[in-house]
């Protein structure tokens, strides 16, 4: 469990109902920081979605789960596992009682005769490309990357916070040639080179690194080619790594 929310934990574990309503700032509070931006601008910060060491075993791992988030408002709700408002207890009572001779029985499904496992191992090492610039003209110089399709991580430290934007290009190259000049209708280029403008000038520092040769995967046990000309493949794995960063409370600037 992220000992960066404990604070919370203690909170929720000495609370006696089964429900309770929080605004954003009550919980800053309690916790004795703010929280991050992701966690007022994104709703799938509140998931109940469990990855070991990401924030929400905060709660999830003291039987408490979120409901009713209001991003507008800045408020949410935490409710022990298994308990909920009795009106939507009652509401789903009525929809099993309606449905109840069509059971779902998971004793009925059968395996299928297609790829009945999806069984996916990845594994990428990312390697430090350089460092990103701000010329005198307020314009962003990236270090040299290859022409070549790729993943790529922006590391931004301002003081002491640690922010990672992860992405995925089939040019390496043209994309942060985007990010530097973005055109007026490309809308993630225009708030990344905003975004990063925004920190270099705050005397901030930005790391470049990049994954785009030697990225083992094999699937169901068998090796393939991870073929990065591929937008899938590139896609996939662009979220797994999301996903790792995750996993380790980094706050991610991927919307």
């Amino acid at each position: 469990m992220s000992r960066k929310y404990a604070a919370l934990t203690e909170y929720l574990e000495q609370q006696t109902a089964n429900r309770i309503s929080l605004s954003f700032s009550a919980i800053e509070q309690i916790l004795g920081f703010s929280l991050p931006s992701s966690a007022r601008a994104h709703g799938p910060w509140w998931t109940n979605s469990r990855s070991p060491g990401r924030h929400n075993e905060a709660w999830l791992g003291v039987g408490w789960e979120t409901a009713d988030r209001n991003m507008k408002t800045g408020t949410i709700a935490f409710e022990r596992s298994g308990a909920s408002d009795p009106r939507q207890r009652f509401s789903r009572n009525k929809r099993s009682a309606r449905a109840e001779s069509k059971t779902f029985a998971p004793s009925e499904l059968t395996d299928t005769d297609l790829a009945a496992d999806c069984v996916v191992h990845l594994q990428l090492r990312w390697r430090r490309l350089g460092v990103v610039l701000l010329e005198g003209n307020r314009k962003l110089a990236f270090p040299l990357a290859p022409v070549s399709a790729g993943l790529y991580r922006l590391i931004v430290r301002v003081r002491n916070r640690t922010t990672v934007y992860v992405g995925e290009a089939v040019n390496l190259k043209r994309r942060f040639r985007n990010y530097r000049l973005p055109g007026k209708t490309q809308q993630t280029s225009l708030r990344i080179n905003s975004l990063l403008i925004d920190a270099l000038s705050s005397g901030g520092s930005i790391a470049v690194d990049i994954a785009y040769q030697n990225i083992g995967l094999s699937v169901g046990g068998v090796s393939v080619d991870a073929d990065l000309s591929d937008k899938a493949v590139r896609r996939m794995i662009e979220q797994a790594a999301i996903v790792a960063h995750g996993g380790i409370d980094v706050e991610m600037l991927n919307r």
